[in-house]
């Protein structure tokens, strides 16, 4: 059994260290990488080809803070060769672009900020991975562009589909480009993931096409905001990978809009696998040694869909199944009025609520529900669950 054991160990860690060596020989740390031609490009050089380009588009996975020290680095050295800059980013819908004036004028704090763009509800990430690039902008008044749409849209299309919105209510969006099969295709396999019924076929499910036509929505708004924006100046947009690799969603949209001076460049995980290294995949790579994520304790999570009631308070437009909030009693289309005493006036105001609660705890929530006000205790398990939903 020993022997068996030893040998089990040697196997791992030799396949280990092959993955290892094969993804960290991919690209190398600190290199600009030109997937195409299959080879590095100095940076001297790679800042050459960019200069001319009508936007370029910086990548991330939004929650590994390397990706955004490698956005700080290029953005930096763009607007060494362009002053002409224009900084997009995905994480605001457009509805909030004053905000975003505001902050680059100097007429906001950084909580100031944080609070009016209401990012605790509509980004949720970490914004210590974004302020660096925030505060950027504003020291050298470099305009800050909201690339995306409202989730009152999304919603709605997620509901509907694209096709049963009206003009009036579509905010300005044109009509998306179809996406091509293989974008298709890398969304079903998403879309499976999170499918309650494992074996469904996605042509076979009907709410396949309208996830699809929200992904289609979000690619269509943000490069429509990029070509509008990029008149005359470079527009650098701060955006996830996911819309912009391969060619599929943003760069899909953009070339149906007539920009054909883009340029997509992604960072590389040493990790990654290098069969996911195509062509394709972006105009440049740039080589990360990877450093572990910081990994917080989960924290405890509701496990409902939340948005600010018209009157004041949370409004549930959906309980998770399983989730606490179900457990509890939680309803759809309860609105929270008070949690842990507190007047919840905002979706803000929740969020911060629950993410300062710890595991083995109790939540009192005071819920409207019609004419009625029921009393409600949310209890979190002592271990809290790594999440699948909000």
């Amino acid at each position: 059994m020993m022997i068996k054991r030893l040998f089990l160990t040697a196997v791992f860690t030799a396949s280990f260290t092959a993955q290892a060596f094969a993804s960290t020989s991919c690209v190398a740390p600190g290199a600009w990488f030109d997937p195409n031609q299959k080879s590095n490009i100095p940076t001297a050089a790679m800042l050459s080809q960019l200069k001319n380009q009508d936007v370029i588009m910086l990548g991330e996975t939004h929650d590994v803070a390397d990706h955004h020290r490698w956005q700080m680095q290029t953005i930096a050295q763009l607007y060494a060769q362009r002053s002409d800059m224009v900084l997009g980013f995905e994480s605001f819908p457009r509805r909030l672009q004053p905000i975003l004036d505001k902050w680059v004028a100097g007429d906001l704090s950084e909580d100031e900020f944080i609070k009016q763009s209401e990012w605790n509800t509509v980004w949720k990430y970490d914004p210590k991975l974004y302020l660096p690039l925030f505060h950027f902008a504003r020291i050298n008044h470099v305009p800050m562009v909201a690339l995306n749409v409202d989730k009152s849209l999304t919603n709605k299309i997620s509901k509907l589909g694209w096709t049963a919105i009206a003009q009036s209510e579509r905010l300005g969006l044109g009509n998306p480009k179809p996406p091509s099969q293989d974008y298709l295709d890398m969304l079903g396999e998403i879309y499976a993931l999170h499918s309650e019924d494992k074996n469904i076929k996605t042509k076979d499910d009907p709410h396949f096409t309208n996830f699809v036509d929200v992904q289609v929505t979000w690619d269509r708004a943000m490069a429509e905001a990029m070509a509008n924006k990029s008149q005359g100046k470079q527009m650098v947009a701060i955006v996830g990978r996911g819309h912009l690799e391969n060619g599929y969603g943003v760069p899909h949209q953009l070339t149906d809009l007539g920009v054909t001076k883009f340029s997509v460049l992604i960072p590389w995980d040493t990790e990654r696998p290098c069969d996911d290294l195509n062509a394709n995949i972006a105009t440049a790579v740039f080589g990360l040694k990877s450093i572990e994520r910081a990994k917080a304790a989960p924290k405890p999570r509701l496990g409902i869909m939340i948005e600010t009631a018209k009157a004041g308070g949370v409004h549930i437009s959906n309980v998770v199944k399983t989730s606490v909030a179900e457990a509890s009693g939680l309803l759809k289309d309860d609105v929270i009025t008070f949690a842990a005493g507190q007047h919840m006036r905002t979706a803000g105001d929740l969020v911060k609520t629950i993410q300062a609660m710890v595991p083995g705890t109790w939540l009192p929530l005071i819920v409207k529900r019609g004419a009625q006000t029921v009393d409600i205790v949310a209890r979190f398990p002592h271990k809290a669950k790594k999440p699948n939903h909000p």
